[in-house]
């Protein structure tokens, strides 16, 4: 039922109104009351911050749809998400409202066939619902038809908006949207929705970038929802051939408490959902019971991540999904008691966003069941171990979750690489652009403001060197030979890398892809998809695995690394440390457990040192982010030093005390390195999709803008500097025997 009816429906296009009373609506809620006359007007930028669940589609749409009718229905509005499976839960649900108003409504991405694009193509109006990648092979391959199709466009609506900041896809959707409006020489509204964020003035600049302060800011107030938590600790005490004990326990304690009500079940990686969702379903058929637990992740096949989504919506019988990110954004999966984290969430925006599909039922509360998988405390823990790190960051990421802190989006890299393919897919979008004229299109006016013109030059000389482009007797860009066969590649059009995935299928059926090796042969046991199988037929060109059901497996490697955790939960876990309250919340295990932490916090004298050498091996303990603690790691091994991030501290190995000391000293001494003097290619490896075509200068700078902050490793490196002039005792020695 909606909380407020301080707006009424006049202003909406009657069948709308229909539509609403007929589903029980008794008015607004306050962002969508807010949100309407300024989406109606139609010239100011919006971004509808507010939780899962809380009515930002309808926001956006109601004023949308409105201004479509007063248009008989001749406008354009293009949707975008991150995902397909968004695309088709949005299609399904407007599709209800738009059918009584005669606005057709169209899905476009990789799994929707032509007959619905030609529809469109013929008659341009209505709804598009559209993933970057099939946004960017539109405009490079209809770019001469661009006025035509979307002449009428009235607004483009933005789809979990803080899903895009920050990342290849993200910069690659801005240009996109900034080409789009360059070809129809004018501006188009856009309207973002968002999860809240912890700075939304950098969400606004995301949507509109340098006009930030212009767009219109609407944040609802979180709706305020009991929540029922605890965080439950299970400790390792050894592995087996199988995999660790401590995790099957895990999964034996969530077979018995999980069977009242649907869950999310949320391992920190796609190796540890297959584990989950093979263990669980092996508990189910042990105990003679339907199978209730399913695997939904981004690697599955369409049809077994829609044969999840669609087992929790049923509702017959209880049923919970072990699932990656991929049930983070905002489908449709029914009614949902409560999420099971399993290991340290990887973010603060990332649980709210977990937490936010719990308990929408009014007057249900929502749960959270936080698991840590934890060594069992020794006699003699090493100095990092007996801090039970991931422990602690779980319990350092709910309280900030429960203050109400939430990351910032990250902002300020450069992206080189996204740079690289929307030069390619501009000169197709154009049948060829000047060198000054796609500067001007992409950086000038564009989202690459960070990029000077001789920069652009010098990426553009190596494109050509590289035989990805070339420029005619006109002065036009052209594609090269290796330009044309990469971009006539289905693969051109993602941000992304595109690894080594091999299709995985049983009778003919596609379960989903996997990065395999080529020592993988027939005979190999595989989890995936739940179930365990048998590798019967393998062919390395085609990437094509055929098999058939076991009775064992082998767990998939994936790779990948997780998100870098903010200085803030760093801060907040040595807090954890330094007090001595012990959060209600925590099970009776997990109050040892950080008892023991704490305990050892004090052994070591962490209060009062940052430095603990055991034997030739340095501890240096930031308490700082991983952006602050990876740059660290390339000054001090400019240093000489050899150093590794090992999260709340730095490992340096094979050296003293006063080692340290004197680099640290050398490093707040000297203004900072270029990236090109402090960085090692063969080190940093090609992260981003096109970083391999990139010259030295401009990929080390790339790189840093995006992965380190090497400003704030300085400040530490000096603030140390100044305390070692008055107090040369901030170290520790371990000692043995």
């Amino acid at each position: 039922m909606i909380e407020q009816a301080s707006a009424n429906f006049e202003s909406l296009a009657p069948p709308l109104q229909r539509w609403l009373w007929d589903q029980g609506w008794s008015g607004l809620r306050a962002a969508q009351a807010e949100a309407l006359p300024i989406i109606l007007e139609g010239r100011q930028d919006v971004v509808i911050a507010a939780a899962t669940a809380s009515g930002k589609t309808e926001a956006a749409f109601l004023p949308l749809l409105t201004r479509l009718w007063q248009a008989d229905g001749q406008g354009v509005v293009l949707y975008v998400a991150p995902m397909k499976a968004l695309i088709n839960d949005q299609f399904e649900r407007l599709s209800l409202i738009c059918e009584r108003m005669d606005i057709p409504v169209y899905p476009w991405h990789g799994d929707i066939g032509e007959t619905s694009r030609k529809r469109f193509l013929v008659a341009p109006r209505g709804l598009v619902l559209i993933t970057p990648e099939s946004l960017e092979s539109l405009l490079f391959r209809c770019g001469t038809q661009l006025k035509q199709m979307f002449g009428a466009l009235l607004a483009v609506v933005v789809d979990e908006l803080h899903a895009f900041i920050g990342g290849e896809r993200g910069r690659q959707l801005q240009s996109l949207l900034h080409r789009l409006e360059c070809a129809l020489v004018r501006r188009v509204q856009r309207v973002g929705l968002s999860a809240t964020l912890g700075d939304m003035g950098l969400a606004a600049d995301f949507l509109r970038p340098g006009e930030g302060e212009a767009v219109c800011l609407i944040v609802s107030a979180a709706e305020k929802k009991p929540l029922q938590l605890v965080v439950k600790a299970v400790l390792r005490e050894g592995w087996s051939a199988v995999g660790d004990p401590a995790h099957a326990a895990v999964a034996a304690a969530l077979f018995n408490s999980l069977g009242a009500a649907n869950y999310l079940i949320f391992p920190n990686s796609t190796g540890m959902v297959e584990f989950y969702a093979d263990a669980l379903r092996r508990h189910c058929e042990r105990a003679g019971l339907p199978v209730s637990f399913f695997p939904h992740h981004g690697r599955l096949g369409k049809l077994e991540r829609e044969s999840t989504e669609s087992e929790l919506k049923r509702g017959h019988l209880p049923v919970s999904a072990i699932c990656t990110s991929t049930l983070e954004m905002g489908i449709d999966i029914g009614s949902i008691r409560g999420v099971v984290q399993i290991g340290a969430p990887e973010s603060v925006a990332s649980l709210c966003q977990r937490i936010g599909r719990a308990g929408r039922r009014g007057g249900e509360k929502a749960e959270l069941w936080q698991y840590c998988v934890t060594d069992a405390p020794g006699d003699n823990p090493g100095c990092l171990q007996g801090l039970h790190t991931d422990f602690l960051q779980s319990i350092a990421v709910i309280r900030l979750f429960l203050a109400k802190w939430y990351e910032p989006p990250p902002s300020g890299a450069l992206h080189y690489s996204t740079l690289v393919q929307q030069v390619l897919s501009l000169i197709g979008e154009r049948c060829g652009v000047t060198a000054a004229e796609a500067y001007r299109t992409l950086c000038l006016g564009g989202p690459f403001t960070g990029v000077s013109e001789a920069d652009f030059i010098e990426l553009l000389r190596s494109l050509v060197a590289n035989d990805l482009i070339m420029q005619d007797a006109n002065r036009l860009l052209l594609h090269g030979a290796l330009g044309e066969k990469r971009v006539n590649h289905f693969t051109f059009f993602a941000a992304f890398q595109d690894t080594r995935e091999y299709r995985l299928l049983h009778l003919g059926k596609e379960l989903g892809t996997l990065p395999l090796k080529r020592s993988q042969d027939i005979g190999d046991a595989l989890i995936f998809a739940g179930r365990r199988w048998l590798i019967i037929a393998i062919d390395h060109d085609k990437r094509r695995v055929d098999l058939i059901a076991a009775s064992a497996g082998q767990l998939p490697k994936t790779g990948g690394a997780g998100l870098p955790v903010h200085d803030r939960v760093r801060e907040e876990m040595r807090a954890l440390l330094r007090e001595t309250d012990v959060p209600v919340w925590l099970d009776a295990k997990a109050g040892e457990v950080l008892a023991k932490a704490r305990s050892h916090y004090a052994v070591q004298g962490l209060a009062e040192t940052d430095l603990i050498m055991d034997e030739r091996t340095a501890y240096l303990f930031t308490w700082r982010g991983d952006a602050t603690q990876d740059a660290l790691v390339w000054l001090l091994r400019a240093q000489g030093l050899t150093a590794e991030n090992a999260g709340v501290c730095l490992k340096i190995y094979g050296t003293s005390a006063s080692r340290v000391g004197d680099a640290l000293a050398d490093i707040a001494a000297a203004p900072l390195p270029a990236t090109a003097e402090l960085l090692k290619r063969h080190s940093v490896g090609t992260p981003e999709k096109w970083d391999w075509v990139l010259p030295e200068r401009l990929f080390f700078n790339s790189y840093a803008s995006r992965r380190l902050n090497l400003a704030a490793a300085h400040d530490f490196a000096v603030h140390r500097a100044c305390l070692d002039s008055s107090d040369n005792s901030n170290q520790i020695e371990i000692l043995h025997g």
